[in-house]
């Protein structure tokens, strides 16, 4: 494959290592060049060539009519005569749905290539801490999201919300203390754009800033909470639920924090490729879903006892935490699992508030504990915090 030529379908930082790898002769030493690893290096290049097939350029493949921006490739039947040469082709296009992820993707690779590896502090665990797992659970975030005008709760920006969340994680995990394991878990919509001013279902938004600028932010809290929580405890995980906002945008953020945390054992980040999310602790099962798309919370424990009957059989106290309705509402399923939707600390929108929604601004924290599951919670309201880092 002419790497010139694949430039055309490639996005800055996959032009940048092609162009590299031109000018070095080998892939080793165009990473060397660029100071990254040559793992991230051929996982970009690959995306890249992923990226052209689609769009119909796959010399290797006979694969040369391009399709427009507007579709890409779905099927391509080729002929050939008895040498072997191509002599006729028909190329199936569609719209350009399925893109997107790849697309973001590709943005995921670029900036996590200039994520250093995570360096973690020398931490020995105290002796006789209790065992427990402190779980900060973050209802829809919305970082990006742009309130112009106040509607009785305060603005609302990207660098406020990023301020708030911090200090709500960080209040949070003050009070949970010292402990075993720690469970960040975000229910969903924690960026409020898929794409530029959008939602996954193409809903026009008011935006704070660029949508890079919210991946940047996403990744900064992330970073800074789980460097809190690994002072206090011995293993650290993260559970990114994708929500309506961000459905797609959810995974580039999550690619982002598993780049950036895979050589540090005492941290695992989820695999957020399915809507339905669980974690088991020992004896517990945490389950999330955004709670979108109309699903109730039959349907969701039908899911879970279906397609999780062995982890459904081995613990004793099951929940699940959901998102989406921004207020506090709690149910319980045939007597054998807790479902529970948590605030946002986000200031409602004009859409929202003409509407006449409301609801309470707070961030959980809950303790489970490995025999009976819950045993204590923590909770910090908008009004401590705009007190404590909103001047």
């Amino acid at each position: 494959m002419n790497l010139l030529e694949l430039k055309q379908f490639a996005t800055p930082r996959q032009a940048e290592i092609i162009d590299a790898i031109v000018k070095h002769g080998t892939q080793a030493k165009a990473a060397k060049a660029l100071g990254i690893d040559r793992r991230g290096l051929e996982r970009t290049l690959k995306r890249a060539r992923a990226a052209a097939s689609r769009q119909g350029w796959s010399p290797d493949h006979d694969m040369i009519h391009i399709a427009p921006d507007t579709h890409l490739v779905k099927g391509v039947s080729t002929f050939y005569d008895e040498n072997g040469r191509p002599i006729r082709q028909w190329v199936k296009t569609d719209l350009k749905k399925d893109s997107l992820v790849a697309d973001l993707q590709g943005v995921a690779d670029g900036l996590s290539q200039e994520l250093p590896k995570y360096k973690p502090l020398p931490f020995k665990p105290s002796k006789g801490v209790k065992e427990r797992l402190a779980t900060v659970i973050i209802g829809d975030a919305h970082i990006g999201m742009l309130v112009k005008r106040n509607y009785g709760g305060g603005d609302w920006d990207l660098e406020i919300a990023e301020k708030v969340t911090l200090q709500a994680i960080k209040t949070l995990i003050t009070n949970c203390g010292e402990g075993t394991e720690f469970l960040l878990l975000n229910v969903g919509d924690f960026l409020h754009c898929n794409t530029p001013n959008v939602t996954a279902a193409q809903t026009q938004l008011d935006s704070s800033g660029h949508w890079i600028d919210s991946i940047e932010s996403a990744v900064r809290i992330y970073r800074q909470a789980v460097e809190w929580a690994l002072e206090l405890n011995q293993k650290v995980t993260l559970l990114n639920a994708r929500g309506n906002h961000d459905e797609d945008l959810s995974m580039v953020v999550n690619s982002m924090l598993s780049v950036f945390f895979e050589e540090t054992p005492r941290v695992t980040v989820l695999s957020n490729v399915s809507k339905f999310m669980h974690y088991q602790y020992h004896r517990v099962l945490l389950t999330s879903h955004h709670g979108d798309k109309g699903i109730k919370p039959q349907r969701i424990y039908e899911y879970f006892t279906r397609t999780q009957a062995k982890l459904w059989g081995d613990t004793e106290h099951r929940y699940c935490h959901l998102g989406h309705i921004h207020h506090k509402q709690a149910s319980e399923q045939g007597g054998a699992m807790l479902f529970e939707s948590w605030n946002t600390l986000a200031a409602q929108d004009e859409y929202h508030s003409q509407a006449g929604y409301g609801s309470g601004r707070s961030m959980s924290a809950v303790i489970y504990s490995p025999v009976w599951g819950e045993t204590q919670r923590f909770r910090v309201g908008i009004t401590q915090l705009y007190d404590e880092c909103i001047s």
